[in-house]
């Protein structure tokens, strides 16, 4: 009995060692995932951040999402031709989701300043939904695979300049983003039903051009899902998702039009010319990617070629490994992985071969070539640590590179996003800098016409008006003035003509100028904003006549991109990027009173 006794101890302290040697080896092999909740701290910080700081990239964010917002929000705002109830192309219900996070936050906060602040209100909301689906896919990331991965790209998504600038934007592609983020997460955790619902509701609510990116995800359901109840998680998701997005464009459109049908017919069909608004060669995404990601793309790029290198360097390991160290381990890439980032290869292709290309098309898959880069970098660590022959060397080496890599990135990524804010920002400034009035209002320039209007004119530099979220007040209005811009501008909604219904004849599909959407002259202008250039000459001075007719009221530098170095224009190297970069003035001018011309 006594030997038994001793005998099982012995076992079990055999069987502890061997545990605790294990684990040992496990915690010498694998890094320590970070815990979710500081994850959940360090993205939303990230994502706040580019909330708050965050430029404007592209004048579609403004003309077809917030002005429209605006719109809905406060009774006035510009408009697209895509808006028009002819052509009825743009989903009122993608706004709709959107004004029901700013319409009670402009209740309370006014019509005023105020206006500011739903716009911030709004963006911090997408960077909480951003930050909800990264942290996802982050979780399900570190319960599959090692830590390492995961840890990776933890750090890869959030100092990502291409993530800061896509996450807190109101456009349909980072819509579609966050649900592509959280379809990928649904495939690493084999959760058939959310990578469903996730994909419709990016699709129908969001870009459904997209819909291309999520082909992976479908082939991958329907080879490892049951049939029936995937078919009927895919009509309860599209019967959710349809229903409100039709309603909402008979309301607002007046007639049973779906722009979900419209959208594609001009896009896919070829029933629209993209190319009116501009073509790029094969090498754009390339090179805008890199811009925007700097390793984080080649990195992801490379994936499948590491990946058969690991694969290969498997076979050269020879040592002997214990089962229970194996079954102790986690995965360094699978078929889940591979399948979770397969859309940014498609996407990427799918775009790449469109003529028109914007960097917006990108912002899907930002997420994805990050956990890509992720996978690419731990996978060549783990393949220099067994090919190499001394152990220890070899992981010290691939852990080495990683830190260099890592680190190299995370100092492009800030350089980045510091150049974009510092460099491009002036708009955004220039604009609150417009006086907040108290009462009715009255034209800035004292003179004698009956209304309480204010125009803020804007001539060559209309595509970067950064919204009437930003003229403090209802009386103030945003006006174009002629410049050499002969496509077609926005115009304001119109009520008298029927509002979201109206069909303006003003508006085409064709890109050609409309005269009766600018004013030939400044006469009426009590503001302006324009830009003075190299020449130290305002580009609209043919328009906005003599300077002396004119007051300075606030100016801002801004990159002159055309005279500037490359790399010091893309990237802000502190006291280089100053001195050696171009800069122009951008200017806020307020006309003078009648006496004292």
């Amino acid at each position: 009995m006594l030997r038994r006794r001793t005998k099982g101890t012995s076992g079990g302290q055999s069987s502890q060692r061997s545990d605790v040697k294990s684990k040992s080896n496990q915690r010498s092999n694998c890094s320590v995932a970070i815990a979710p909740s500081i994850a959940l701290a360090l993205l939303l910080t990230a994502r706040l951040t580019s909330a708050h700081f965050n430029i404007i990239h592209d004048c579609d964010e403004v003309f077809n999402y917030w002005e429209p917002l605006h719109y809905l929000i406060y009774g006035y705002g510009l408009q697209t031709w895509e808006y028009s109830a002819e052509f009825a192309l743009r989903s009122w219900w993608y706004l709709l989701l959107h004004a029901a996070i700013g319409s009670p936050a402009a209740w309370l906060f006014g019509n005023e300043q105020g206006k500011i602040a739903i716009f911030y209100i709004i963006r911090a909301a997408l960077a909480a939904a951003s930050t909800l689906t990264e942290w996802w896919l982050y979780k399900a990331v570190s319960a599959r695979y090692d830590a390492s991965i995961s840890n990776i790209f933890l750090f890869f998504i959030v100092v990502s300049s291409g993530m800061f600038a896509a996450s807190a934007a109101l456009l349909p592609s980072s819509y579609t983003m966050y649900a592509l983020t959280a379809a990928a997460a649904a495939v690493i955790a084999g959760k058939h039903s959310y990578v469903i619902f996730s994909a419709v509701i990016g699709v129908i609510w969001g870009w459904c051009v997209a819909g291309i990116a999520f082909l992976p995800y479908a082939l991958w359901i329907l080879t490892t899902a049951r049939l029936l109840p995937a078919i009927g998680t895919l009509l309860t998701a599209l019967v959710a998702t349809l229903v409100p997005l039709v309603v909402a464009d008979k309301v607002f459109y007046g007639n049973w039009k779906a722009s979900l049908y419209n959208f594609l017919v001009y896009n896919v069909s070829g029933g629209g010319q993209s190319a009116l608004y501009g073509v790029e060669s094969p090498s754009y995404y390339l090179r805008n990617g890199f811009n925007q990601l700097q390793f984080i793309l080649p990195l992801s790029l490379i994936l499948p070629l590491v990946g058969m290198l690991s694969w290969v360097a498997k076979g050269i390991n020879t040592r002997s490994v214990s089962t229970t160290k194996k079954k102790a381990q986690r995965r360094s890439l699978d078929l889940n992985l591979c399948i979770a980032v397969s859309p940014l290869f498609l996407w990427l292709a799918a775009i790449t071969a469109l003529p028109h290309k914007e960097e917006r098309f990108l912002f899907v898959v930002y997420p994805l070539a990050c956990l890509a880069a992720a996978a690419t970098l731990d996978a060549a660590a783990k393949v220099v640590a067994k090919v190499l022959p001394w152990r220890h060397v070899g992981r010290t080496i691939a852990s080495l590179g990683i830190v260099a890599v890592v680190c190299v990135t995370a100092l492009l990524s800030v350089s980045r996003t510091v150049a974009l804010i510092s460099h491009y920002g002036a708009p955004m400034s220039i604009y609150r800098a417009l006086p907040a009035l108290s009462g009715g209002g009255s034209t800035a320039g004292g003179d004698s016409r009956p209304t309480s209007t204010i125009n803020v004119c804007v001539g060559a530099e209309w595509h970067r008006f950064p919204s009437s979220f930003f003229l403090p007040g209802p009386t103030y209005r945003i006006q174009f003035i002629k410049s050499g811009f002969d496509g077609l501008l926005p115009r304001a909604f119109d009520d008298t003509q029927g509002g979201t219904r109206a069909a303006p004849r003003q508006l085409n599909d064709q890109n050609k100028r409309e005269p009766e959407n600018y004013l030939e002259s400044a006469d009426t202008c009590d503001y302006a904003v324009t830009l003075r250039d190299g020449s130290n000459v305002w580009l609209d001075g043919g328009v906005l006549g003599s300077e002396n007719d004119w007051e300075v009221i606030a100016t801002k530098p801004f990159l002159d991109a055309g005279r500037s170095p490359p790399f010091t224009r893309a990237f802000y190297i502190p006291r280089l990027s100053p001195s050696k970069n171009k800069w122009l003035s951008y200017e806020l001018l307020k006309k003078k009173k009648q006496e004292q011309k």
